[in-house]
């Protein structure tokens, strides 16, 4: 990588950094179409025979925080207008899709030593996160409303951009989450990309930049709860899953230390004679 980095510009540096995110599309692509008969029908089953999960994840935080935070959320906050905390909900929410290209670029161009071992973190976290999507297909607290299993509850992560006389926006995250897997909520990935993003960078924070990187997560969390989006069990395995990836990449980054895990040779110049061996 070293030698590739002297041969082309940042832009180009840039596009390689970000090609492997493309594995992630693709993995939710599978998933999506795994999950796809759910869309219409969540009685039915996904492509591989789970049913969807409508009550224990309610259950679980009932049991856990003695009811379902997204409905006492909702009950106080939500009154049929906009406020500054949905305007903060909708940026701290739509920060999730360029969270984690921009930490691949930052470690790509500052930490390049880090690079592989992101690599690894962001493939374990998304095997991860996509394994639960298939095999444990749960209905968001949304969605769970609109069944009657839980209290009153509306998907309202768009609503900020109302607030802030953005509309556009808030059409294109309707139509977005119009179009996507309903059904994608254990583990949530929003709370576990703001919690990666945390964990890799930790080491080289300072005091300062750990609080910002708390608050962030605990931002997103929050966020995610009091949006409909998901449940606080949702958000905690969605923090699991993220310790799982930097856990892995933490894992690889030392066997490359210690020489178990060799890193890759410098390639032989572009032009002239090879190298002698």
């Amino acid at each position: 990588m070293a030698a590739g980095a002297s041969r082309h510009g940042p832009v180009a540096q840039l596009l390689i950094a970000w090609s492997p995110l493309s594995l992630i599309l693709v993995a939710y692509a599978v998933a999506g179409w795994v999950s796809a008969p759910l869309g219409a029908d969540v009685d039915a089953t996904n492509r591989l025979g789970f049913e969807v999960a409508l009550t224990w994840p309610a259950q679980v935080d009932r049991t856990l925080l003695g009811g379902v935070p997204t409905v006492w959320l909702q009950q106080h906050l939500v009154d049929g207008t906009t406020h500054w905390y949905d305007a903060a909900a909708a940026l701290v929410y739509s920060t999730h899709f360029v969270a984690i290209p921009l930490l691949t670029a930052y470690v790509w161009f500052a930490l390049r030593d880090r690079f592989v071992p992101l690599l690894a973190s962001l493939l374990v976290f998304t095997v991860v996160g996509m394994t639960g999507y298939v095999v444990s297909p749960a209905a968001p607290p949304w969605l769970a409303s609109q069944r009657g299993e839980i209290g009153p509850v509306e998907r309202v992560s768009h609503l900020g951009w109302e607030h802030l006389h953005l509309d556009w926006i808030s059409v294109l995250t309707v139509s977005g989450q119009s179009g996507s897997n309903p059904v994608a909520a254990m583990p949530s990935l929003h709370a576990g990309s703001a919690m990666l993003v945390a964990l890799v960078l930790w080491p080289v924070l300072g005091a300062a930049g750990r609080t910002l990187a708390l608050g962030y997560v605990l931002a997103m969390g929050l966020t995610l709860v009091y949006t409909g989006e998901h449940y606080v069990v949702d958000v905690v395995a969605g923090w699991l899953t993220a310790a799982a990836g930097a856990g892995a990449g933490a894992v690889l980054a030392r066997l490359r230390r210690t020489g178990r895990w060799p890193a890759p040779r410098p390639a032989p110049p572009r032009w002239g004679p090879a190298a002698p061996s």
